[in-house]
């Protein structure tokens, strides 16, 4: 039985990580990290993060042009990007779970109309996919409160 359970757990764990790494992938794409000298390439930058006040990163070296993170190395920049896409499944974000593709879209990117058509043809999803069908977690159920 315990073997079961670990097989599960490790199942489970490991099918989360790997859609974690798989957005990071598509949002990494989105953001030109894969194309020499763009900002987020020569930064070590893959989701573009911005600096955020009060806080630095794990692996943050410096905040550069326009307040994007400058990461040590592109492993700094893949843990960073991809600890905010955990948060998102944590209910600790101004993302939610809920979100879809566009939704996550108008708040994370300048030109959002181009990055959520990039993002979601990198995931071979809708644009209008929420995240938890990505994430392959469960919707977060919202309380709906209104005055007859």
């Amino acid at each position: 039985m315990r073997l079961l359970t670990i097989l599960f757990f490790c199942s489970t764990f490991c099918a989360a990580q790997d859609r974690v790494q798989v957005l990071a992938q598509a949002v990494a794409k989105a953001e030109g990290f894969y194309k020499k000298g763009t900002l987020p390439n020569r930064y070590h930058n893959c989701g573009d993060l911005k600096a955020v006040r009060g806080y630095a990163y794990p692996g943050q070296a410096s905040v550069g042009k326009g307040g994007h993170v400058r990461f040590r190395s592109d492993q700094d920049g893949w843990s960073a990007l991809r600890h905010q896409i955990e948060k998102i499944m944590a209910g600790d974000s101004r993302y939610t779970v809920n979100m879809t593709l566009t939704d996550m879209g108008r708040i994370y990117a300048g030109n959002h109309r181009v990055w959520t058509k990039n993002v979601a043809h990198n995931l071979g999803v809708p644009q209008e996919t929420s995240l938890w069908e990505i994430l392959g977690v469960a919707p977060v159920l919202e309380a709906s409160w209104r005055s007859q």
